[in-house]
């Protein structure tokens, strides 16, 4: 008999398999990014029809050594659920996008679970979406390992100063310029996650680039139906 596996888990995204079973990715506390296949899932008398909802914590027992595991019970917090206007959904499904294409398969990331559980909560109490974003970007980057240095510039290695103007470099980090609006001051902001201090443009402007390389320059799904809504 398999020995079965509780988690807490988030679902990040789901696809069919076969008529009425669905593949579901989800970010557990314990054991990181998983495949999980729910079998029936579709059928509205299914015991997981209904439960696989992103965005909110689930409980889940699976069972299974392969890379594809068998979810065999699900439950799920009602109270947590909320409503989201159609900025904040495509905010969401960004940030799922982004932990699927970055996490590692089959390894622990407890403390980027519980960046993700906090994520989660100050949208859904309307803490300000911009900077919400921007935050869970910045430490997301830093505990994957594609954060960067904000103490030294990288052309002489001297330490940043407060005085002078900065232009960010993607892989490397931060180097004068007197052409960028980008201050010492706000570099020493970000590294002290002081980010209303920051304007939002050199804020997104920072995140996009740094995450765009971590994706080899792949444009996200979610990016492309947001700019087609603005539009």
């Amino acid at each position: 008999m398999s020995h079965s596996n509780a988690d807490e888990c988030f679902m990040l995204h789901q696809r069919s398999y076969g008529e009425t079973s669905l593949i579901v990715e989800v970010f557990t506390k314990n054991n990181g990014k998983i495949s999980l296949i729910a079998k029936g899932a579709k059928k509205p008398k299914s015991k997981f029809f209904g439960y696989l909802v992103p965005f909110h914590k689930l409980n889940i027992t699976f069972s299974g050594r392969s890379e594809l595991k068998t979810l065999t019970s699900v439950d799920r917090n009602l109270g947590d659920l909320g409503n989201t206007m159609t900025k904040t959904s495509y905010s969401l499904l960004y940030i799922n996008e982004l932990l699927i294409r970055l996490l590692p398969k089959d390894a622990k990331q407890e403390d980027l679970f519980f960046l993700y559980d906090k994520f989660l909560q100050d949208i859904n109490n309307k803490e300000n979406l911009e900077l919400t974003l921007r935050y869970f970007e910045l430490d997301l980057l830093d505990m994957l390992g594609y954060g960067f240095d904000y103490n030294y510039e990288i052309d002489n290695n001297q330490p940043i100063d407060p005085n002078s103007n900065y232009a960010f470099v993607t892989e490397r980090g931060f180097k004068k310029s007197s052409n960028s609006k980008l201050s010492g001051i706000d570099i020493i902001n970000l590294k002290n996650r002081e980010l209303e201090k920051v304007s939002l443009n050199n804020l997104k402007d920072i995140t996009k680039k740094a995450i765009s390389t971590c994706l080899d320059g792949r444009d996200l799904a979610s990016r492309k139906i947001f700019k087609s809504i603005k539009q």
